[in-house]
């Protein structure tokens, strides 16, 4: 399966590519077929990276530490690693979707209470008044 990297980041694999850190010829994690689906699938190079992150961190996960008189290989650490990169980029995503908590603006609380198709609050502020008083 072929393996290319464009540090130019021309495409939506090589942003993957770069979001991961599979960019070493010499260490290849993911094909580009893999990646171009995981793009298809997710719909961009950024979720596309969380999801190929969180693979790796499943795949390393499964995998046992090994120390071999002096040469050790730490699956482990490398799962952890995916997974916290995974984190990361999750967390950057929702800045970067405009991802806002708190409470709604007053034209949305409008918009919300003059559309009939829309779910209401259970409650609202002046529902058990006297239907017909000054209030």
């Amino acid at each position: 399966m072929p393996w290319t990297y464009d540090p130019n980041l021309a495409t939506d694999k090589d942003k993957v590519r770069f979001y991961v850190g599979d960019t070493d010829t010499n260490d290849q994690l993911l094909s580009d077929e893999e990646l171009l689906a995981l793009v298809e699938v997710e719909g961009g190079a950024l979720q596309a990276a969380i999801t190929a992150l969180e693979h790796l961190a499943a795949k390393y996960s499964r995998q046992a530490d090994t120390n071999n008189t002096g040469l050790a290989v730490s699956a482990s650490q490398r799962a952890k690693a995916f997974a916290e990169r995974a984190q990361e980029l999750r967390k950057r995503s929702g800045r970067l979707a405009g991802i806002f908590v708190g409470g709604a603006s007053k034209a949305g609380k409008v918009t919300l209470a003059d559309d009939a198709n829309s779910v209401q609050p259970a409650f609202r502020r002046g529902q058990d008044d006297y239907p017909g008083a000054d209030v």
